[in-house]
C-alpha cells in the first residue's frame, strides 16, 4: 500500500520518522491529527506501507510508545518491541532516510445496540491487505492480524 492508496482510504499524513544515532525519532506534522483516539495508522518506507496499527488512546501517545521502545530495543536495553525488529526498522531505515505516518479517525458506525467506532476492523482489514501486496520481509508488523 503506498500514499495513493492511505490517501483513497482517507489516511493523511501525520508525521515523518527518522532512526539517527540508535533513536527513534518522530516528528508530529499534524498536531491535530495526532490528538485523535480509535484510530488507525500506517508507518511508510520508500513510499511503501511497512506497519499498520491502531490506537484507542490519542495517537500522540502511541508514537511516543514507538520512540521510547524501539529506541530501548536498538539499544539493548528492556523493550516490548523486540530486538530483531529494531534491527529490521533499521535496515529498512538507513541513515539520513526517513518515512511518513499516516493515520485517521476509525469509522464510527450506528447499529441498533448503538454507536461505535469499528477501528480495530478496519486495522484487521489494512494488515490483511499488507500481508497480500507487500514482500513480506517489508512488513514490520508481527502478526497478520491483531
Amino acid at each position: 500500500m503506498n500514499a495513493d492508496v492511505l490517501t483513497k482510504y482517507g489516511l493523511v499524513p501525520v508525521a515523518r520518522f527518522r532512526i539517527a544515532d540508535k533513536k527513534m525519532i518522530i516528528d508530529i506534522t499534524d498536531p491535530e491529527t495526532v490528538k485523535l483516539e480509535k484510530c488507525i495508522y500506517a508507518f511508510l518506507i520508500g513510499g511503501e506501507t511497512v506497519r499498520v496499527g491502531s490506537s484507542k488512546a490519542p495517537l500522540e501517545e502511541r508514537l511516543k510508545d514507538y520512540r521510547r521502545d524501539i529506541t530501548n530495543a536498538l539499544n539493548g536495553k528492556k523493550s516490548p518491541a523486540p530486538v530483531q525488529e529494531a534491527a529490521q526498522w533499521s535496515k529498512l531505515l538507513p541513515a539520513g532516510s526517513s518515512g511518513d505516518i499516516y493515520a485517521r479517525q476509525g469509522t464510527e458506525v450506528t447499529t441498533p445496540i448503538g454507536k461505535f467506532h469499528v477501528y480495530l476492523d478496519e486495522e484487521s482489514i489494512l494488515i490483511g491487505e499488507l500481508f497480500r501486496t507487500q514482500p513480506h520481509d517489508r512488513i514490520l508488523n508481527r502478526n497478520k492480524h491483531r
